[in-house]
């Protein structure tokens, strides 16, 4: 009998894992793709959906072998409802590695089976790849992510160019390593921070690997097309200005280094600043007030966690500070907002 191929051997010990959010539909192509992708093994986690999108949910993958789908009876969020998947993952002692998958996003064998050589060759703890927006009306596709980007304004960001710092994979599509996620449990507790519930605790998580110099790899091939807030209809909504930037004041306060904070303090009253204009303007005052109100109410929590993860990091804060992007914030969303303010 011939040698299995490489590719194949390599996915041997990967469990993928989806969240489902009344995206039913989507998450079932997500799971097909996955499969269709030589992957065997797929969790999927059901976050309190609507008993419909249930139903259609297990319908579509009944008779699956392949997928095992679990249910939370409360919406976890993005961070909770991935640790659960974690954590049943890692239950399986043939699991080496984590493969997240957005549900709205079409994996590409090509870009996996990459990312998975690349993994293995070098030694990587984390690797994401090149996620694009699937064409439209005969465009060709644009990027959608290329992994996360921290800015000096201390906001990240889905990183557009490779010519842009490289933090670590997006949430959206992300392979974490066995001994990565069992070590990250054991440090902090959890691999995402719960308390995120949805928005930067991708981020959160690149940055604490980073500190404890873990190996992040990025592999520049397509590793999935990716409608983009398919379980949010697309819209940029009160919830994600809330989530996203009450985040990452939390994410800032618990694991930059103490002497990057002071000296990027310009850089983040001028972002917050700018936030607090162009929001207002555009009627979201009350949920400006709600989510600075409650990302200060929760620094007491964030700066307790703090203690631990700078007691644990092995990099100096100038070795960190390389990976900081020396642009303020991404520039495509700066040249918008700038226009939304003059056109006003």
């Amino acid at each position: 009998m011939g040698a299995e191929p490489a590719a194949r051997r390599s996915k041997d010990g990967l469990v993928a894992a989806v969240i489902n959010f009344n995206t039913a539909a989507l998450t079932r192509r997500c799971t097909r793709s996955l499969a269709e992708a030589g992957v065997e093994r797929i969790l999927v986690l059901d976050n309190a959906s609507a008993p419909g999108d249930v139903r259609q949910l297990v319908e579509a993958h009944a008779g699956d072998p392949r997928v095992h789908i679990l249910r939370s009876d409360e919406n976890l969020g993005f961070a909770g409802g991935s640790n659960r998947l974690v954590d049943h993952a890692l239950a399986d002692p043939g699991c080496t590695g984590v493969l997240l998958l957005n549900s709205d996003a079409v994996a590409v064998a090509r870009g996996l089976d990459a990312c998975l050589d690349l993994m293995a060759a070098g030694k990587h703890d984390l690797v994401g790849g090149r996620m694009l927006k699937p064409p439209r009306d005969g465009e060709p596709p644009v990027v959608d992510s290329l992994g996360i980007t921290l800015y000096k304004s201390l906001l990240a960001s889905n990183r557009k160019s490779t010519g842009d710092a490289y933090l670590g994979p997006t949430g959206g599509f992300a392979i974490y390593s066995r001994r990565f996620l069992e070590a990250t449990k054991r440090l902090y507790g959890y691999v995402f921070d719960p308390a995120y519930f949805c928005y930067a605790e991708d981020t959160d998580l690149c940055v604490r690997a980073r500190l404890q110099k873990a190996s992040v790899g990025y592999c520049d091939e397509i590793v999935a097309y990716h409608e983009g807030q398919g379980s949010n209809e697309g819209r940029y909504d009160d919830f994600i200005l809330y989530h996203g930037i009450r985040n990452s004041i939390w994410m800032a306060w618990k694991s930059i280094p103490g002497w990057l904070l002071f000296t990027q303090l310009p850089w983040i009253a001028a972002l917050h600043a700018g936030i607090v204009v162009r929001h207002t303007l555009q009627g979201r005052f009350r949920t400006l007030l709600r989510l600075y109100g409650d990302a200060f109410a929760g620094l007491p929590r964030v700066l307790r966690e703090r203690r631990a993860v700078q007691q644990t990091r092995r990099v100096s804060a100038g070795e960190f500070r390389a990976l900081i992007d020396r642009k303020f914030y991404e520039t495509d969303y700066v040249r918008g907002a700038v226009r939304d303010l003059y056109r006003r």
